[in-house]
């Protein structure tokens, strides 16, 4: 009977283990992923950076990009690490329409250097390192685009092909809300919660509402990622983007009411939506 008992506890134990081991990779699977910026001297100091009608407002370790002129209009803003990447694999697909694929994470690249800023024209391209958990090292591009009066094109670019995951964020202001133009929710506030976009295929993004955000400080968002995409909103002063990829397109438009940026989007969705008829 002691020997029963015994070996009933070393079970109890193990499965006691094994239930924390399983709740700790799942945290960790979940665990936001921000990047640790390293800077050179020369980029700790402010300094403006002019690209068509815009400008990037760099203040040493992060910045805003606004109209020139109206510094108060911001479209994008930065703080510290904002891009981060790596390597991983679903394990198994969700079952439910809605629910998130199980992913492993495989390795972490976060640790950002930013080596240099260079003005082409309409365009300002971010160029530097990331240094992974194995000490490998891979170069990115991150490239802001003058996309006229409304705003930005952004595209980011892994060095590496064998990085499959790309993690963006940027800042949130005190209070700003989030709305999914394509989500069921999508006159709530989506803050608090990770938002999961699934994989569309080739061409596909462009058509769908799937992936457009806008907020209460009167910025969208419109990734045009055919990757799955996972948007995390549980941190009150930024906003996470996975990408299931090494490339990530985007564009980002400032308006003047809530209004304006649906209408705008609806515009921009039947254009790419409606067959062109040949000539």
């Amino acid at each position: 009977m002691a020997v029963w008992r015994g070996l009933g506890l070393v079970v109890l134990v193990l499965l006691g283990i094994a239930i924390a081991l399983l709740r700790g990779i799942d945290a960790w699977r979940k665990e936001a992923v921000i990047a640790e910026l390293h800077l050179p001297p020369a980029f700790t100091l402010a300094r403006d950076f002019d690209f068509g009608r815009y400008r990037l407002s760099w203040r040493g370790q992060g910045g805003v990009v606004h109209p020139q002129g109206r510094p108060d209009k911001v479209l994008w803003a930065i703080e510290g690490g904002f891009l981060a990447a790596g390597t991983g694999q679903v394990v198994s697909a969700p079952l439910e329409p809605g629910r998130m694929p199980r992913d492993r994470r495989e390795r972490l690249c976060r640790e950002q250097s930013l080596e240099s800023f260079e003005r082409l024209g309409g365009r300002l391209q971010l160029k530097g390192f990331l240094r992974c958990s194995d000490g490998s090292l891979s170069r990115y591009l991150v490239v802001l685009e003058d996309d006229g009066e409304r705003g930005l094109t952004l595209t980011v670019n892994l060095e590496k092909p064998e990085l499959n995951r790309l993690y963006l964020t940027w800042r949130r202001e005190e209070g700003e809300q989030v709305f999914g133009l394509g989500e069921p929710s999508g006159a709530y506030d989506l803050s608090g919660r990770r938002v999961s976009v699934p994989a569309t295929g080739h061409g596909r993004r462009a058509a769908t509402s799937q992936g457009i955000y806008v907020t209460s400080r009167l910025r969208a968002f419109h990734s045009q990622s055919d990757a799955y995409q996972l948007f995390d909103l549980r941190d009150p002063r930024r906003v996470g983007l996975e990408v299931h990829a090494g490339r990530l397109m985007a564009h980002i438009y400032k308006g003047d009411s809530l209004e304006e940026l649906r209408a705008h989007w609806a515009s921009v969705l039947e254009a790419v939506s409606t067959p062109r008829t040949p000539k």
